[in-house]
């Protein structure tokens, strides 16, 4: 790289003071050379003291990664008064000599990036990989494995730091982790990555992770099981449910012979695994499979799951609390609607004593609690209070843009569309495409739901033509063997009865019901295909066919009047019930 004559004189400027810190004997002026070394390998800007602070916080962990640091960050887990005062006093080195800056206000310091390249390519190879470790370490263990609540805006001011050693990572070794400490600290790093809803960038660490711990440690140890899990919830959240249930198979199967004690084996019995990580295990397949839209197989293992952990837990803890909200969701969208809202209230109630209100636990159950009663079009006002609070919450609490924020946007929607509001819900889901777009991509899951709903506000304002392409292009990205796609194509076909385009919507109807017929995808007397049956009657009336419509109704004999408009206020929830 070529560097200009005044970057040349301003890295002299750098390097005589620099090498007169190195010169001196003190106990600080050695530490501020260490801690030099480590501010190379973050982010120019931005660097918190927390970063250096909190790892005094993990002596609990403070083997995680297994690497050696320089003294003056062991000294730091001491936790005393001397420590943060040695430690102040080697940062008032630097700071003294203008290698870096400090904000009291934002409580961060930063380097010129020409004093952070400088720093940094100033140290031979073996010097590099070195500091390179130790930073990477020093940021992991800066990591609560608690991920608790009141950490969540510094683990997000982490994120540039993160790949910033992950970049210099992947070039010095491309084949990264190869060290048992490195593999630890990236497993840190992929939670900040899903917990900041960067699931792809976490997919990726989660991936190598796992590759390297069943290579070192095979896949039956309790480190890679638990890798598998995490990498199973991160392919829930990119809405990949293939990938979801085949993850939560192989932690199902690896926990079905891991057995906690030799009571719990001899007593079991052992065909009939009756333990704790193994109903939680299944509680993850209830979510996945819910998320894949085998919603009846997904209640089926959400009520051993839950029945499970309710003998082995009791009632009140967290983990039980999660396995009957997966299983309330599930009841939800299976139109068992008291049985979710028995399930829903006390998981709210308890979630809100235990984690508080705007915990992202809470804030879910709030928002599906608000879903249910969309669904059931009852206490719609409280069910727009609920979710607009936990759209405003998650906001603040998650940051605008991640996708369960966008979530609650989609879910408002359908409130205000119930409440008669359509051109307020279009306005709304208009304005987050291009973020959908930018985050999420034109292809993922996120944005059929958000074009969805977006088609549902186009109906109810009476935006017929918008609506039907609308509802065309979502069709064209929507699998047919998709339990909701018979839905899609019957709100496709409401639309276009209501743009009297009668020929289109008639092979619309014949499609499905051919499927029904020949690949029985649907009973004959199941609501979804009573619905196309009824359409395509009114279609047959109203083009001046009797003796079609009669015929029909006598092979679909669960058919009523084959009335419109009673049955079509519906608009396709499409693949909206694929997300939270």
């Amino acid at each position: 790289m070529s560097i200009s004559i005044d970057t040349t004189n301003a890295i002299a400027t750098w390097e005589m003071p620099f090498q007169k810190i190195e010169s001196h004997v003190s106990l600080e002026n050695k530490d501020a050379v260490d801690l030099m070394h480590l501010f190379a390998f973050l982010h120019f800007d931005g660097i918190h003291e927390s970063i250096f602070r909190s790892s005094a916080l993990d002596s609990v962990e403070r083997d995680v990664t297994g690497l050696v640091y320089p003294e003056i960050i062991e000294f730091s887990l001491k936790r005393t008064e001397m420590a943060q005062a040695r430690l102040r006093q080697a940062l008032g080195v630097l700071t003294d000599h203008s290698l870096i800056d400090y904000d009291p206000d934002t409580r961060c310091y930063s380097q010129h990036p020409v004093v952070h390249r400088w720093a940094r390519d100033r140290l031979d190879e073996t010097e590099q990989l070195s500091s390179l470790h130790c930073t990477v370490g020093l940021l992991a263990r800066s990591i609560s494995p608690y991920l608790e609540a009141s950490g969540r805006a510094f683990r997000r001011s982490l994120v540039p730091h993160m790949e910033s050693c992950l970049q210099k990572l992947e070039n010095s070794a491309p084949s990264f982790p190869s060290t048992v400490g490195i593999a630890n600290s990236i497993e840190r790093f992929a939670w900040v990555y899903a917990e900041c809803g960067l699931w792809k960038k976490a997919k990726a660490l989660q991936e190598r992770l796992i590759k390297f711990r069943m290579k070192m440690l095979g896949s039956k140890h309790e480190d890679t099981i638990r890798a598998t899990y995490s990498l199973g919830q991160t392919h829930w959240n990119l809405f990949d449910p293939k990938s979801t249930i085949e993850a939560q198979r192989r932690v199902i199967a690896a926990r079905r012979w891991i057995w906690p004690s030799w009571f719990a084996f001899y007593f079991g019995p052992p065909w009939v695994p009756d333990f704790i990580s193994y109903y939680a295990a299944l509680s993850d397949l209830t979510l996945a499979l819910w998320l894949a839209g085998r919603r009846d197989i997904s209640k089926m293992i959400g009520m051993r799951a839950s029945t499970g952990l309710l003998k082995l837990l009791g009632p009140d803890d967290p983990v039980t609390l999660n396995a009957m909200f997966n299983l309330a969701r599930t009841l939800l969208h299976l139109r068992e609607w008291d049985d979710a809202h028995n399930l829903l209230i006390p998981v709210l109630r308890k979630r809100k004593k235990l984690f508080g209100l705007n915990h992202p636990d809470t804030l879910m159950t709030r928002n599906e609690l608000g879903v249910l009663y969309c669904e059931r079009r009852q206490n719609l006002a409280i069910a727009e209070r609920l979710i607009t609070n936990v759209l405003e919450a998650r906001k603040v609490v998650l940051g605008e843009e991640h996708a369960y924020t966008l979530w609650s946007v989609n879910d408002l929607s359908k409130v205000l569309c119930e409440r008669g509001r359509g051109l307020e819900a279009a306005k709304m889901l208009e304005d987050i495409i291009p973020i959908v777009t930018r985050t999420l991509g034109d292809h993922h899951v996120g944005m059929t739901m958000t074009k969805g709903n977006l088609a549902k506000a186009y109906v109810n304002s009476g935006k017929w033509m918008e609506a039907e392409q609308t509802l065309a292009h979502i069709l064209k990205s929507t699998p047919t063997d998709h339990p909701d796609w018979v839905q899609t194509i019957s709100g496709h076909v409401y639309v276009q009865i209501q743009l009297q385009q009668w020929r289109e919507a008639e092979l619309n109807c014949d499609n499905v019901l051919d499927k029904i017929r020949k690949k029985k995808v649907l009973a004959k007397d199941n609501p979804r295909t009573i619905v196309i049956a009824e359409q395509l009657a009114y279609i047959y009336l109203a083009t001046g066919r009797p003796d079609e419509s009669k015929a029909l109704k006598a092979e679909f004999s669960a058919m009523g009047t084959g009335s419109a408009d009673k049955l079509y206020r519906i608009v396709p929830e499409g693949l909206a019930k694929q997300v939270p």
